[in-house]
């Protein structure tokens, strides 16, 4: 990721936090903190947010971290869109709405514009996150940026991304719940770990998003066998449901140049949209993250009986690769091996390949995938996964039977796994012991090896004694 944006609904954050990102190359999407409701209009708040404003833009100016100032979240899509503002809208006389509205422009178009025009030029300037820049309605795929939920809210299937084609999306997103360590610090009794406990209901802060959790897993996945699964489950589904849509987001290029997942870190411990937790911990979104934000991506595209693989680059300069494409059955028998040299332009997106279902004639749908492997000088850069029916459909293997060595070279530990069968999001955990892999949640190809760096103060014996693997057979009962 290369932008976090600094939600309107919070506060400004410390010197220190744009000072890193400065040193970082992050650039920071910097919203006052307007989320949501409409605005007062009388003269002394107007002035006390022109004060603020003035105050917040002198200490913050001299950061080139910050590439644009937005006026708000979702204030002027919400007088839009909302239920509540229709009704808000529907209760009060025509006169007095023009003046809500009048009073927002004010505010928004007028004051807090002028203030970054004066004292921060030429750092643009947009009214609202989402918004046109009031050429049009605000929140479409045409103009401006987009926020997107009928994935999640709605409860749309995760493909309706793929019907998404915004020129920057500000906001998308999906819940899970943080790792057991994290849930252990504020649930201790057996009742407590139910998704519909006093405890979790208590930590979820949007209405039915525990069950909502668990509606799109039955949908994709097989009932998990106990709560510790659900909740390793739910970190899978998120990361999953999310790369759908970041990845084809970055297909989309040159219309879409842009995307920012809902949302990176939580305040307190808690079933949210965060990839990373209270505790700095990271979940599977985060580890995926990585992969699917990466500079250059090989990413599959099944629609349409057809598999079609793009190559996405952000890159400056153009590439020589190489397309390794295999298809494999769960076994790791090779039922399909081929190669092809590639040229990519720099920032570039475009299909290199693509594979209709007679080319996989001898494929079992339930019991076979695809591999593409992005090579570049002999290097692997990119590996993505096709499978061909939701995952509750595949025979996957019950059992993989992870073999590790965990070992110990100067003073960094490292485990090796490997897997006789495919073995799909592997998780690493060691109990309460606080140690940083340099992977998580991987699928691990029958018979390829995976080495992985671990960080840790505790002794190898400890984390021998500690360390467990999981993978996705083993979260269902």
């Amino acid at each position: 990721m290369n932008m976090v944006r600094e939600w309107g609904g919070g506060y400004y954050e410390s010197d220190d936090f744009y000072d890193i990102c400065d040193e970082l190359g992050i650039m920071v999407w910097q919203e006052f903190m307007f989320g949501g409701d409409m605005v007062p209009g009388d003269t002394q708040f107007q002035e006390n947010v022109r004060q603020e404003a003035i105050e917040q833009i002198k200490r913050l100016r001299d950061h080139p971290s910050i590439v644009i100032w937005c006026g708000n979240n979702e204030v002027e899509t919400g007088w839009y869109h909302w239920g509540d503002r229709q009704d808000f809208k529907g209760s009060i006389s025509p006169e007095t709405r023009d003046r809500v509205w009048q009073n927002y422009i004010i505010l928004f178009a007028d004051i807090l514009k002028s203030a970054v025009n004066q004292y921060t030029d030429p750092v643009p300037y947009s009214p609202s996150s989402p918004s046109a820049n009031f050429e049009e309605i605000p929140d479409t795929p045409y103009n401006g940026d987009m926020h997107y939920w009928s994935v999640w809210h709605q409860q749309a299937p995760a493909s309706d991304y793929t019907l998404q084609f915004p020129r920057f999306m500000s906001e998308f997103g999906f819940q899970s719940f943080p790792e057991m360590r994290t849930i252990r610090a504020f649930a201790s009794q057996p009742e407590d770990f139910d998704i519909r406990s006093t405890v979790m209901q208590a930590h979820q802060k949007n209405k039915g998003g525990n069950e909502r959790i668990l509606t799109y897993m039955l949908r994709e996945y097989r009932q998990p066998r106990d709560f510790a699964s659900f909740v390793y489950l739910s970190q899978v589904q998120q990361a999953e449901i999310i790369k759908i849509g970041a990845e084809h987001l970055r297909r989309q290029r040159p219309r879409t140049m842009g995307s920012l997942y809902w949302q990176l870190n939580d305040c307190w411990p808690v079933a949210s949209w965060a990839s990373i937790d209270y505790y700095g911990r990271w979940k599977a979104l985060h580890y995926y993250a990585r992969r699917f934000y990466d500079e250059v991506l090989i990413s599959p595209f099944l629609h349409d009986n057809m598999v079609d693989v793009y190559v996405v680059s952000d890159k400056l300069q153009p590439l020589s690769g190489t397309i390794h494409t295999r298809l494999l059955d769960f076994s790791g028998n090779v039922l399909l091996d081929q190669t092809r040299d590639v040229q990519i332009p720099a920032q570039s997106s475009a299909i290199y390949l693509t594979f209709t279902t007679p080319d996989l004639v001898k494929a079992d749908p339930h019991r076979t995938f695809l591999v593409f492997d992005l090579q570049v000088g002999g290097k692997t850069v990119s590996r993505n996964l096709q499978f061909f029916d939701v995952t509750h459909s595949l025979d996957l293997p019950a059992e993989p039977r992870i073999e590790s060595t965990l070992g110990k070279t100067g003073d960094q530990y490292s485990i090796t796994l490997q897997s006789a069968k495919l073995a799909r999001s592997v998780y690493l955990s060691f109990g309460d012991l606080d140690v940083l892999t340099s992977d998580n949640y991987f699928d691990l190809l029958p018979g390829e090896s995976i080495n992985l760096t671990l960080k840790s103060s505790a002794t190898l014996d400890q984390l021998k004694s500690a360390v467990k693997i999981m993978s996705l057979t083993d979260a269902f009962r």
